[in-house]
Order: structure tokens, then C-alpha cells, then sequence
């Protein structure tokens, strides 16, 4: 096997393994205590020891103080905004009072010199502030610079250990070549049909596993939609069975109950309205009602007629009174000029004007009388051209139908004489358009009860040919009957005449056949004239009852033995009118009765209709019904059959794909599985074998390195920051003396000298840049000597600033102490017996090289 021979070629090469393994791990132990020691070890090179400074590189990594160091660049960034923002007001402050004006007003001067007082205060702080943030920008610069030293060191540092683990990571990958070779060769052997086989088992597996999930969903589908199907078949059915049933009961029920009764109420209907005698009523009262409607629209049309001749005679009357008082006011101005010709006064003179005006003004009325006159007159004479116009229009109209239907010779003659007719009528018309004006109140009055009056007249000529027609509608019925019964009486006595020449019993039975038609047919016309009898009798009581009620009019309003016989007489009159009506109704009481039901008989007649029609409608839904239940029923039989066929289907699929996965797949998968894992297995040893010792030590030292790049990275960005805040800190320094210098300057220019140098208490910069508390007004070098000194000084891995005070004496022995404490250090005896170790694990691994380089 394989496996025999790689083994074979790792652990049998003559035990020089043994020393390989050991050379390796002593180098890499001497490379990790070298590595370990050297981070003890930190060299300072700044040069200018203005704080103390105490690293404790046991917890103080160049990354993290990479990051202490940027974390102190950004404060003193918002140091230097702060003080940026204090010099912003001493500047504005100072542009303020170099405005300020003297005044006499001692409290007002007394604020202002305090306010420049104050100032001058401030701009002595903003100094001293200023300076603190050179002094703390400036240590940052020396942190930030020691940091990217650091940082640098501990590149090159990492460099040289990553190139160590490298060289032995190349060592062992030399000794275990062929350990290299066989998992190449199981990686191939892996991809190229270990792999690809096991995916395609996979696969095929959970390709029958996802074939028979969808199966068993496809089966529990199917078997809920056959249970559907087959409730759906059971309603269908139930549907159907009570259809029938309900169309059996609805046809003996139309059979049984709602025929007959519609027959009878037919039956009952037509009798009534085809009687003869009732047809007789009705025409009758329509003539009757009909000849009434027309007696009144006569009466309008004749009240409508004399409204309009009426308003034309006033017309014609105020001509004829125009006239008179024209004539009237003529004579009065010949009067008047007869006596203005024998006495030319003034009054005369005055008279005769008056007569003029009047004769103008009489002038003027019987001009528009004339013209409402003549207006009235033209508009006659435009309602007669109007009606000549639809005439020839009409005549024209059938003159063209005539030629149209028939081109002769005598139609295309009557055509042109038809068109000549229109063509006169179309320019009478127009000639009379043209004569007549509406243009007042009289003429428009008149126009309307003209037209008013023309309405009336068409009304009434239709409603007289209404009465008319009703009146020989009724008129033809009774002469019907007067001709059947004329009829009837001839067949009698043909019918007697035909027993008396042969007395059999069949010419018997028709003489009595054809009495009983005649008797029927007497009756008829007996009970049309006894109808007539009685619409006369009903006509001549309303009259008599119009008469007593006038006589009682009479009598109320002129009592007098005369209006009392008057009225005695009307009563009488009325009381035998009323009593003869009553006699000529019995006469026809039954004929009435029988017109008086049509409408309750109609109604009923109407109602039997409706429930007969219902019925026939409620059987033909339940038979369209039944129709479409029978194909639901057919459509869920079958569809219980199709349900049926997926449900058995699959089932037999469910089975072959059982069979197929428990007899060929699943084994097959198994297999596979196998294969692949014994493989990786394989693998995972070979592997193991060659990255156990080589492989973390080469992947710490690549991280070391990159972490180191990347801090160096880091560091390199916070020196330019803190640069550029030195530069910042540096101008702040000199805006801020220059602030100062200005406020001193109007502090000398502007507030008396007994106030000037109260504000003397402050601080004093050195030519360092350090911060001094001054406390006397006199600066004398016994003074410095003593002063109190505020200087910042880092403490701990991080390099924050933190204020101490002491005087220069001690500032000056601190200095010289940590000048010394941060003075180079030198490699201690423990590190030189590592250096010792590193050269002996050198020496073994070159022997161990050379020995493995004879063996082979």
C-alpha cells in the first residue's frame, strides 16, 4: 500500500530524523528566549531630557504605545484649539479698547480701565497657556519620535526572525520531500476521482431522497384531494336528487293548483271584457267623456279667440280715439290761430303753442296706435303665411314621393306646380317676416294670445275629432247589434217559415235555435238602449239638481212667494229626475256590475297570471338547474376516478423508489463515503507530519512582522501630527506675545498709572518655554532662582501629560537624573548566554545537514 511506503521513507531513514527534529527545536527555542530578552530592552535616544520618563516594557508593546502616543497628540490638539479660542477673545477684547474713548464720567472710566485691566490678565494666561501647549506638543514630538524608533527597531527585528523561521521552515520542507510528494499525490488522487466520486453519490442520494419526499408530499396531496373529490360527488348527487324532487312537487303543484286557478281567472276576465253590452258601456263613456273634453276645449279656444280679438279691437280702438283727440287738437289750433290773427297778445300766442304741442302729441299717439295696429295685423298675416308655408311644403313633399315612385309626365306637371306653390308661399313668408316688428309690450301681448289662441283652436278641433271617433266607435257597436238582431229576427222566420212548410222535430229544434239567438240578440240592443235610457236620465238629473240649486240661490238671496213656488218647482222636478235615473240603472244593474268587476277580476286575472308564470319560471331554473347539477355530478365522478388513478400511480412510485434506494443508492453512498473519508484521513496525517513542528512558529513570526509594519505604519502618522501641533503650539506662542504686547500697550496708553500695575501677579515665561509663577513685581534672578516651575511630565506606558510643580533647582537635578536613567543600556550576561545557545544550536543543525546529506 501507499501508506506502507511513505512511512517507510519518513521513519526508517536511519533514525538522523531524531537530530533534526532536535537541531530544529533548539533553534527555534534560542530564536523565541532571544526574542523574549530583546523585548526587555528598550533604548531611548531622545536628547533632551525635559521630564522624567519610566517605560515599563513588560506591559508596553510598541503598538500600545503607538496608540498612548496618538492618544496624547489628539488632546494636545484640542489643547491648542482651546487656547486658539481664548487668544480669539484677548484679540477681540484688545480691537474693542483700542476704541475706547476718554470720558468724565469716573464710574464708566473706571469700568473701562478695568476692562482693559482684565484684559491685559488675559492675555498674560493666554501666554502662559500657549506656552504649556508648546511644551506639551514639543514633548510629543520626542514621544513620537522614540515611538517610530521603537517601531523601526522592532521591524527589523521581526525581519531578521522571519527570515530565521523561514530558513528552518525551508529546512524541514527539504526533509520531508516526500512527505510533500505522497499528499500531492493523495490531493490529486482526492480531486480527480475520490471527490468527484463521493459528489456524485451525494448527489444521487439526495436526489432520491428530494424524489421521494416529493412523492410522499405528491401522496398525502392526492389523498386529500380524492377525499375531496369524492364529498364533492356526494353533494353533486345530493344536489341532483333534490332537484328532482323539487321539480316533481312544482309540477303537480302548477298541475293541481295553479293552472286551474289561472284558467278560471282568464275565463272570469275575457267574459267581462267581451261582452257586448259592457263593450257598449265603455264606449259609451269614452264618447260620452271624450265629447265633454271637446265641449270645453271648444270653450277655451273660444275664451283664448276673444282674448286676442280682444287686444286687437283695443288696437283699433286707440286708433280711433288717437284720431279723435288729433282731430280735436286740429280744431283747437285753428281756434287758436283765429284769435292769435285778430289779437297777436301774448296769451293768445302762449295758446297756440299749446295747441301746436298738443297737435304733435296727438300726432305722435295715433302714430303708435297705427303701428301696434298694423304690427298686429302683419302678424296675422305672417301666422297665415306660415300655416300657406307647411301646406306647400307638404304638397311638395308628396309631389317629390309621387315623381319619385312615378316619373310621368302628369306628376312631374303637379311637381311644378307644387314647387311653384312652395316657392310663392316661401316668399309671402318672408315678405311678411319682413312687415311685422315686435317692439313693445302690446304687440308682444298680442303675439301671445294669438299663439295662446291658435294652441286653443288645434286643441280643440283634435278633441272634436276625439268625440268624433268615440262616438262611432260606440255608434258602430250598436249598429252591430241592431244588425245581428235584424239578422236574427230573418233567420227566425226563415226558420218558421221552413217548420210551417216541414213541422219535423229538426225544424223545430231550429226555430227554437234561431228564437233564442234572436232573443239574445234583442236583449243586447235592449240593454244598449236602456243604457243610453240612462246616461239620458242621469244628464237630465244633474240638470234638475243645477236648477234647484240656482232656485235655492233665488230664494236665499230674494225670497218672494214667486222664488218660493220657483224652488218648490225645482224640487219636484229634481226628486222625479232623481227616481227616473234610478229606474234606468235597475234596468242595467247587472250589465253594470259585470264592468265594475273587470278591475278586481283583472287583478285576480293578473295575480293567477304572475303565480302561474312564477311557477313556470321556478320549474324551468330548477330544470336548468338539474342540467347543470348532472354535469357537476359527471365532472366529480370523474374527477374521483382521475384523483383515484394519481393516488394508486404514486404509491407504485413510492415502492420503485424504495426499492431503488435501499438496493443500488444508499449502498452506493456508503461506499463513497468511505472512500472520501479514509482519504482525508490519509491526508490529514500526511499533513500533520509536515506542519506540526514548522508551521506555527513561521505563521507567529509573519504575524509579528506585519504587526510591526503596521505600527511603524501608525507611529510614522502621529509624528507628523505631532509636528504639525509643534508648529501650531509655536505660532499660538507668538500670536499670543503679540496679543499681550498690544494689551500691555493700552494698558500704558489708556489706564492712569495708579491702577497700571495691579495686575503685575501672573506668570513669566523662560527662554525654554517653561512656565514661571511670578510673585513679586520686581524679576531679579534671586527670584527666578526661588520661583515655582509648572513643567509636564510623563509617567506609566502611556505619555500623557501630567503637571508638577517644583522650583528650578529641583527642576534642574531632575533633568540630570533622568539623563542618566534613559542612558543606553547594555546587553546583560543573560544575554549573551543566549547568543552562546543560538551558536550552538547553529553548529548542531549544520551538523545535522551534513549528516543527512552523506546519508543520502
Amino acid at each position: 500500500m501507499p501508506s506502507s511506503k511513505v512511512h517507510f521513507k519518513l521513519y526508517k531513514a536511519k533514525k538522523n530524523w531524531v537530530s533534526a527534529g532536535l537541531v530544529t527545536t533548539a533553534v527555534l527555542a534560542g530564536l523565541t528566549l532571544g526574542t523574549a530578552k530583546s523585548n526587555d530592552v528598550v533604548a531611548h535616544a531622545d536628547a533632551t531630557p525635559v521630564a522624567t520618563q519610566t517605560v515599563n516594557q513588560q506591559t508596553t508593546t510598541p503598538a500600545s504605545q503607538t496608540t498612548e502616543t496618538n492618544s496624547a497628540v489628539d488632546k494636545t490638539s484640542d489643547q491648542i484649539s482651546q487656547v486658539k479660542d481664548e487668544l480669539n477673545k484677548v484679540q477681540q477684547a484688545n480691537d474693542a479698547n483700542k476704541n475706547v474713548q476718554k470720558t468724565n464720567d469716573a464710574n464708566k472710566a473706571a469700568d473701562q480701565d478695568q476692562q482693559i485691566v482684565n484684559n491685559h490678565k488675559a492675555a498674560k494666561q493666554t501666554v502662559k497657556d500657549a506656552q504649556d501647549a508648546q511644551a506639551t506638543a514639543k514633548l510629543d514630538v520626542d514621544n513620537a519620535q522614540n515611538a517610530v524608533k521603537q517601531a523601526q527597531e522592532n521591524v527589523d527585528k521581526t525581519s531578521n526572525d522571519l527570515n530565521d523561521a523561514q530558513a528552518v521552515q525551508n529546512a524541514a520542507q527539504e526533509s520531508y520531500d516526500g512527505n510533500q510528494n505522497a499528499i500531492t499525490g493523495a490531493d490529486k488522487d482526492m480531486n480527480t476521482n475520490i471527490k468527484p466520486a463521493k459528489d456524485k453519490a451525494d448527489q444521487a442520494y439526495n436526489d432520491q431522497l428530494a424524489y421521494q419526499k416529493q412523492l410522499e408530499n405528491g401522496l398525502s396531496q392526492f389523498q386529500g384531494d380524492l377525499e375531496n373529490k369524492k364529498e364533492a360527488e356526494k353533494a353533486a348527487q345530493t344536489k341532483v336528487d333534490n332537484t328532482n324532487n323539487a321539480i316533481t312537487d312544482a309540477d303537480n303543484d302548477l298541475r293541481n293548483n295553479i293552472k286551474p286557478a289561472k284558467d278560471a281567472a282568464d275565463q272570469a276576465y275575457n267574459d267581462a271584457i267581451n261582452d257586448q253590452d259592457v263593450k257598449y258601456f265603455d264606449a259609451k263613456d269614452a264618447a260620452k267623456a271624450d265629447q265633454a273634453a271637446a265641449d270645453q276645449a271648444v270653450a277655451q279656444a273660444t275664451k283664448s279667440a276673444n282674448a286676442a280679438n280682444n287686444l286687437k279691437q283695443a288696437a283699433q280702438d286707440a286708433v280711433t280715439s288717437a284720431q279723435a283727440t288729433l282731430d280735436a287738437a286740429n280744431h283747437q289750433l285753428q281756434c287758436d290761430m283765429s284769435a292769435w290773427r285778430h289779437n297777436r297778445n301774448h296769451e293768445n300766442a302762449l295758446a297756440v303753442n299749446k295747441s301746436k304741442r298738443a297737435v304733435q302729441a296727438a300726432e305722435d299717439a295715433l302714430a303708435a296706435a297705427k303701428h301696434n295696429l298694423d304690427n298686429m295685423n302683419n302678424y296675422d298675416a305672417l301666422k297665415q303665411a306660415q300655416v300657406a308655408d307647411q301646406a306647400a311644403t307638404k304638397a311638395l313633399e308628396e309631389a317629390n314621393a309621387a315623381v319619385a315612385e312615378d316619373n310621368s309626365e302628369w306628376n312631374q306637371e303637379a311637381q311644378a306646380a307644387a314647387q311653384s306653390s312652395f316657392n310663392t308661399a316661401e316668399d309671402t313668408l318672408a315678405n311678411a317676416k319682413g312687415s311685422f316688428v315686435n317692439d313693445n309690450d302690446s304687440i308682444a301681448n298680442y303675439v301671445a294670445a294669438k299663439d295662446k289662441a291658435d294652441a286653443d283652436q288645434v286643441a280643440a278641433d283634435q278633441a272634436a275629432t276625439k268625440a268624433t271617433d268615440s262616438q262611432a266607435v260606440a255608434d258602430a257597436i250598436k249598429n252591430a247589434a241592431q244588425t245581428a238582431l235584424n239578422d236574427a229576427q230573418h233567420q227566425y222566420q226563415r226558420e218558421i217559415s221552413g217548420y210551417r212548410h216541414n213541422p219535423s222535430h229538426e225544424n223545430a229544434v231550429r226555430v227554437n235555435s234561431a228564437k233564442q239567438v234572436r232573443d239574445n240578440a234583442q236583449n243586447v240592443l235592449d240593454n244598449m238602449n236602456n243604457y243610453d235610457a240612462y246616461l239620458a236620465a242621469k244628464d237630465n238629473e244633474n240638470a234638475k239638481l243645477n236648477a234647484l240649486y240656482q232656485a235655492q240661490q233665488d230664494e236665499q238671496q230674494n225670497p218672494s212667494d214667486w222664488t218660493e213656488e220657483a224652488l218648490d218647482q225645482a224640487q219636484s222636478e229634481y226628486d222625479d229626475a232623481q227616481n227616473a235615473a234610478v229606474a234606468a240603472r235597475a234596468k242595467v244593474a247587472d250589465k253594470l256590475a259585470l264592468a265594475n268587476s273587470r278591475a278586481s277580476l283583472k287583478n285576480a286575472k293578473d295575480t293567477a297570471d304572475k303565480a302561474y308564470d312564477d311557477q313556470v319560471a321556478y320549474i324551468n331554473q330548477l330544470e336548468a338547474g338539474l342540467n347543470n347539477f348532472s354535469n357537476d355530478l359527471n365532472n366529480a365522478q370523474q374527477a374521483v376516478k382521475d384523483a383515484q388513478q394519481k393516488v394508486d400511480d404514486t404509491n407504485n412510485a413510492i415502492t420503485d423508489a424504495d426499492n431503488d434506494m435501499k438496493n443500488n443508492i444508499a449502498p452506493a453512498k456508503a461506499a463513497a463515503d468511505k472512500a472520501y473519508n479514509d482519504q482525508v484521513s490519509y491526508i490529514n496525517m500526511l499533513e500533520d507530519h509536515l506542519n506540526k513542528l514548522t508551521g506555527p512558529q513561521l505563521a507567529a513570526a509573519t504575524k509579528a512582522h506585519d504587526d510591526a509594519v503596521n505600527a511603524k505604519t501608525v507611529a510614522d502618522n502621529n509624528l507628523t501630527k505631532a509636528n504639525n501641533n509643534k508648529a501650531a503650539a509655536d505660532q499660538l506662542v507668538a500670536d499670543a506675545q503679540a496679543a499681550m504686547d498690544t494689551a500691555d500697550a493700552l494698558v500704558d496708553e489708556k489706564v492712569p498709572s495708579y491702577i497700571k500695575h495691579d495686575d503685575n501677579q501672573g506668570t513669566t515665561t523662560d527662554d525654554n518655554g517653561s512656565t514661571t509663577n511670578v510673585n513679586t513685581p520686581t524679576d531679579n534672578e534671586a527670584a527666578r532662582a526661588g520661583a515655582v516651575v509648572t513643567i509636564p511630565v510623563s509617567t506609566g506606558a502611556a505619555t500623557a501629560t501630567t503637571p508638577a510643580t517644583m522650583t528650578r533647582a529641583q527642576y534642574r537635578a531632575q533633568l540630570n537624573s533622568a539623563a542618566k536613567q534613559n542612558a543606553l543600556p547594555q546587553t546583560s550576561n543573560e544575554d549573551s548566554v543566549g547568543i552562546m545557545a543560538l551558536g550552538t544550536v547553529s553548529a548542531m543543525f549544520g551538523l545535522g545537514l551534513a549528516a543527512r546529506k552523506r546519508e543520502a
